[in-house]
């Protein structure tokens, strides 16, 4: 056989080998028919032990819950009575000391204690009670947002590995092309622009590589930080992303968030607390009393003792109108706020409902309509250039749009599961994964895959 012949022959060898290595990689993204729905219980209890557990040890947590110990001790406080006086007096008649030979000398003991009129000390009790209620919302906040924070970590985590996954899948397949291509050319069957374009791309996915492990190790960081532990300790992710579809009707999500949110309890309870104010600013206008007791020691003479009873007079009306008055407009505005967050806190929920409701839509067309057509893209590709209708540019093009929309399907996924998180810690802000699960349509699977979204929070 001729050089020139056995030249041809490896070049047909080659090229074969480059329809194999591709038509493999279309034939392993192709994804099932179920896929991003299947049910992942492995995973999912993993989230919820490391929720526990962070649940268990974090410092923020445990320091809310003693503030909350802390101002539980306050209604004691509160409800107690002021400390009694206890005095001592000499009374000395003349100027040498006279104890027992003067009838007008005296050594007194006497005694003091304030009595609030009945029924202030119950309602500051209740004031305090009610504050210590608020604080106790303020520990349900901590608890709330440190679990949806775990959540929303492990899925950046698991979606950081994901995409390291397939940047490597993809890395391989352009190392493999990169060398079928330099074959071709080599033989003439190729153009030097195929193995210069196959190069970028490999470039670009390394780049791709590279800024997923960074974004993995600050993940993991992230993780450990609401775990408390040190911030290279390994954690395990045993599955892949997965679609948990929201099956609850909006209403009962909305209930659901309404009977979960600390602001809404917090919102009433400061409502009720300003009703209470507004009784004790209505008691003040009775009098407290004074109870007094005195013994008086005249050494050999006869002992005197004293008892008495006092009463402020509550003569400023003025200051107790205003303080009525005070008391009222913070009623009023109390309720006004607890209205006003109620309404947030409605929208907000609605607002992730309705975009949860449309990840899912998106994710969809990607899972059966938009990865499919891409290998289908791919197959036809490979068909057109083998028999050199289409140049090889064309191939790669097609490949990278398939690797780039599963890319984005993963980044859908792990920002659905964390909105689905920020839909239980039912808080009133704006969450970031909001816009991306659905404030946009996603860009061109492309420009995902050559490193132009990373998966973070």
């Amino acid at each position: 056989m001729s050089i020139g012949a056995r030249i041809t022959a490896r070049a047909q060898r080659h090229f074969w080998a480059w329809l194999g290595v591709v038509a493999a990689i279309a034939q392993g993204l192709a994804p099932s028919a179920s896929a991003a729905e299947a049910p992942l219980s492995g995973d999912m209890a993993e989230v919820e032990r490391l929720v526990s557990e962070a649940l268990a040890v974090n410092p923020d947590l445990l320091a809310a819950q003693q503030a909350l110990a802390a101002s539980r001790e306050r209604v004691a406080q509160a409800r107690a009575l002021p400390d009694p006086m206890l005095s001592v007096g000499y009374t000395n008649d003349g100027w040498s000391p006279s104890l027992g030979r003067q009838e007008m000398t005296t050594l007194a003991f006497m005694a003091s204690q304030d009595l609030p009129f009945p029924g202030k000390r119950g309602l500051k009790g209740e004031i305090a009670g009610r504050e210590a209620d608020q604080v106790e919302q303020q520990v349900a906040r901590v608890r709330l947002r440190l679990a949806a924070d775990v959540k929303r970590a492990y899925y950046g985590l698991l979606l950081a590995r994901e995409l390291q996954t397939l940047t490597r899948d993809q890395r391989e397949a352009w190392r493999e092309t990169e060398g079928v291509a330099r074959a071709r050319y080599s033989v003439g069957q190729g153009a030097q622009q195929d193995v210069l374009r196959v190069q970028v791309e490999r470039t670009r996915v390394e780049q791709s590589e590279a800024e997923q492990a960074a974004e993995a190790d600050i993940r993991l960081a992230e993780l450990n930080r609401l775990l408390a532990r040190p911030s290279d300790s390994p954690i395990g992710t045993s599955g892949k992303l997965t679609l948990q579809p929201l099956d609850r009707p909006v209403p009962e999500v909305v209930e659901q968030a309404r009977a979960t949110s600390p602001e809404l309890a917090s919102a009433r309870l400061a409502v009720e607390r300003a009703r209470l104010v507004l009784a004790l600013a209505h008691k003040d206008y009775k009098p407290d009393f004074a109870l007094q007791a005195a013994y008086m020691n005249r050494g050999a003479l006869a002992p005197m003792w004293q008892a008495g009873i006092g009463v402020t007079l509550p003569l400023q009306r003025a200051r107790r109108a205003a303080a009525v008055a005070e008391a009222k407009a913070l009623t009023d505005g109390n309720q006004r706020l607890a209205e006003s967050v109620d309404l947030q806190l409605r929208y907000r929920t609605q607002e992730r409902f309705t975009r949860l409701k449309s990840a899912e839509k998106i994710i969809a067309l990607y899972d059966k309509g938009i990865v499919p057509q891409d290998h289908m893209s791919v197959e036809a590709a490979l068909a057109n250039y083998q028999t050199g209708r289409v140049p090889f540019v064309t191939v790669l093009e097609a490949l990278t749009t398939l690797y780039g929309d599963r890319w984005t399907l993963a980044r859908l996924l792990a920002d659905h599961a964390r909105l689905a998180a920020s839909l239980d810690e039912a808080s009133l802000e704006a969450n970031a994964e909001m816009a991306a699960a659905g404030g946009s349509t996603p860009s061109m699977g492309a420009a995902a895959a050559t490193g132009s979204g990373m998966g973070g929070r």
